[in-house]
């Protein structure tokens, strides 16, 4: 009886297959006259491939930051806060300066009028900036006129006349602020400036003004560049328009680089002013608006909120491990 029970089991061989021999005890079979017979338990082979790929390592997908740091959405995002908190820094420094500037204001404006002295220190200027002065003298041409410029809404010019004073040097003075027709009347010498005759001399009267001394003018990149041989002034210049003053009257005097700003009268109309080509003066309060610290505020948070989200999208690509599936 064994050789049929082996020859069974040939088909069965001849496949791949993993056995294991499970021999029982000869007390476990029931008494016969026949011999026992091993019993062959036989495994599959794909039994054993799982049992194999359960003892496989897990594989992971791992994204590293350096894949989007060449990005050109990395590195916009680079330069941004870098920029901005640049930005923000600078306000907080013209902050400093424009508190500065308005305390000095503050304090030169609540001191009474001085005289100019007969020569005028120039290095010792700045330091009586926004300065009410009184002087006393005569216009001289000829006649310049900066701008153009607005005033509650009328286009215009400031007209800036030498002015020879009778105690001391020529300086510049800014008589104020005229229509534009009337600038252009006195430009073509179809009029005469206030001060001044129909030539362009003095009209030889003496005046008493009572101005502010002034910061000299800062050229913007907005500002085109003056026209010295058209005589239009488009930032003040008060270095060049000194020269040019003194160039225009043949080099005979010399004209100090001191700008002062006539001060408007008391309870006097803008609109009745300029309709009688009366230059209309400054206020002799200084307004200095101070918005940098909003500025700064601004450009500061731009630099917080764009470094946030360059610091999200490096570490975004830093994947979580994942699980390879099972066969």
């Amino acid at each position: 009886m064994s050789r049929p029970a082996i020859s069974s089991l040939a088909p069965a061989l001849r496949r791949p297959f993993s056995a294991q021999i499970t021999v029982r005890p000869k007390a476990a079979f029931p008494s016969s006259s026949c011999s026992p017979v091993p019993r062959l338990t036989l495994r599959s082979s794909s039994s054993s491939a799982s049992s194999a790929n359960a003892n496989v390592p897990r594989y992971t997908t791992k994204k590293t930051s350096a894949s989007n740091l060449f990005k050109p959405t990395t590195i916009i995002l680079i330069c941004v806060p870098i920029l901005t908190g640049f930005l923000g820094v600078w306000q907080l420094k013209r902050l400093k300066w424009k508190l500065e500037l308005i305390d000095e204001v503050d304090r030169n404006l609540q001191k009474p009028p001085m005289l100019l002295p007969a020569n005028i220190n120039l290095s010792a200027l700045p330091d009586f900036s926004f300065r009410r002065v009184i002087i006393r003298g005569k216009f001289e041409g000829p006649p310049i006129l900066f701008g153009p410029q607005t005033k509650d809404g009328f286009p215009g010019y400031h007209l800036i006349l030498p002015f020879a004073r009778s105690d001391g040097s020529t300086i510049l003075v800014n008589r104020g602020f005229i229509t534009t027709t009337r600038a252009t009347a006195i430009r073509e010498r179809r009029q005469a400036a206030p001060g001044l005759n129909i030539d362009g001399g003095s009209d030889g009267k003496e005046y008493e003004v009572e101005g502010m001394l002034t910061r000299k003018g800062e050229r913007t990149i907005w500002s085109p560049e003056n026209n010295v041989k058209t005589n239009e002034w488009f930032w003040k210049d008060v270095e060049g328009m000194a020269e040019w003053a003194k160039l225009a009257s043949g080099g005979e005097r010399e004209v100090q680089p001191v700008l002062v700003d006539a001060i408007e009268e008391p309870d006097s109309s803008y609109t009745l002013l300029m309709n009688q080509g009366v230059p209309v003066g400054r206020p002799p309060q200084v307004e200095l608006r101070n918005q940098h610290a909003q500025y700064a505020a601004i450009w500061l948070s731009l630099s917080a909120s764009t470094a946030g989200m360059l610091v999200y999208v490096l570490t975004k690509g830093k994947a979580q491990p994942s699980r390879r599936p099972r066969i």
